[in-house]
């Protein structure tokens, strides 16, 4: 392929990316709203999740100079949860921290384990959020940005889905944000089976 072929058949392959991403996000929305999410619990590891979604977003990140890394003391850290739920939920995280962030920044996955818990953290460097704005941002279809002009793409159902799919497992999804700072989103899984 000649360089201007070659420039054609990344457009479409990143526009067919999107369209896939938004096929999959539908479709899992319209189960979401209509039954109770299917959760698959299993043992697994959260730091090998973790690298390969960072490894996974690198060269988004790299485009805008964005630092990824993990902080995670522990080299083994176990989670009793649907792992392919919670790859999904983390890659939005880190996806949506990549957006937010400007070039030259960073962001971080944290995992450390506190009673009984491991708790996932995705930290960013980026843009932040309005205390006011914090409830709006997991609203299906919502985007910060609503105007016409704005400059990031998305359905608006990623967050919508990440906080069901945690929700599903008996968890809940914590913001803490300072506009033009960065923003963490944290949530715990537990990391010892569930008895009945």
């Amino acid at each position: 392929l000649n360089p201007d072929q070659y420039q054609a058949v990344e457009v479409l392959r990143r526009a067919s990316e999107r369209l896939g991403r938004l096929i999959d996000d539908l479709i899992l929305f319209s189960t979401a709203e209509t039954s109770t999410i299917q959760i698959n619990f299993e043992w697994f590891d959260l730091r090998s999740i973790a690298t390969n979604i960072l490894s996974r977003n690198k060269n988004l990140a790299d485009q805008k100079n964005i630092r990824l890394w993990i902080d995670c003391e522990n080299e083994n850290i176990q989670a009793f949860a649907d792992p392919e739920r919670i790859r999904w939920v983390v890659n939005q995280l880190v996806e949506n921290a990549i957006k937010y962030t400007s070039s030259d920044g960073e962001v971080f996955v944290r995992i450390q384990r506190t009673n009984n818990s491991a708790v996932l953290s995705v930290i960013d460097t980026g843009i932040g959020i309005q205390s006011s704005q914090l409830d709006e941002i997991f609203e299906p279809f919502h985007q910060l940005d609503g105007s016409s002009t704005r400059k990031q793409g998305g359905t608006g159902l990623g967050l919508t889905l990440a906080k069901k799919i945690v929700e599903a497992h008996g968890s809940k999804i914590h913001v803490q944000s300072i506009p033009g700072k960065g923003s963490k989103f944290e949530f715990k899984l537990k990391d010892k089976p569930v008895t009945g």
